[in-house]
Parts: C-alpha cells; structure tokens; sequence
C-alpha cells in the first residue's frame, strides 16, 4: 500500500471537495485505487464513519474491504514501537500521547 487514509480525508471530501453526488468519480477512483492495493484504510476509521448516518456511512459499509482490521499481532508491535517514539515530538498537542 502506498496510501493509508484516515477519516478525515473520508470526510473533508465528502462536506468539501468530492460530495458524493457532484462527483462519484472520486469514490469509483478510491475504489479502484484500492483494488489495486495503491490505498486502504483500517477499521478503527470504518467505525469512525459508520455511527453518521449519511451517505459516506452508507458508502463506507458497503465497501468495507477498504478498511482493513488492526488487530492482528505484527501490526500492535508495530503501534507500540511508534507510540514509544512519540514523546520525541515536541509538538504534539497536550494530551494527544494519552488519548492513544
């Protein structure tokens, strides 16, 4: 994968840029730039989407192989190893380590 989106870019671009309606070529595009393992995304964002009710809710349970689980045991080491270099960022917000 080259890209990994959060839920932002989910949903700047669906109240922004890319409304669902005004540009379905957008979405087709996240779709096939998926299918071509270029982006994803992880479940923690589908279950971000999920509870709006709106159309980008719809759109994210009806693809849900773009959101890949997180749960497995390489990726959590791999967590834990980026969690611990976190502090070394002096610009982090306050609390932003803790609400991980």
């Amino acid at each position: 994968m080259n890209y990994l989106l959060d839920s932002n870019t989910f949903i700047e671009a669906k109240n922004r840029y890319y409304n669902m309606k005004v540009c379905p070529a957008y979405w087709d595009w996240l779709l096939r730039a998926n299918g071509k393992s270029q982006l994803c995304s992880i479940d923690m964002v589908l279950d971000e989407l999920v509870p709006g009710k709106d159309e980008l809710a719809d759109w994210a349970n009806q693809n849900k192989h773009v959101f890949h689980p997180v749960d497995d045991e390489a990726t959590q080491s791999n967590f834990q190893t980026i969690v611990a270099l976190l502090p070394a960022f002096p610009n982090m917000k306050p609390g932003a380590i803790e609400d991980l």
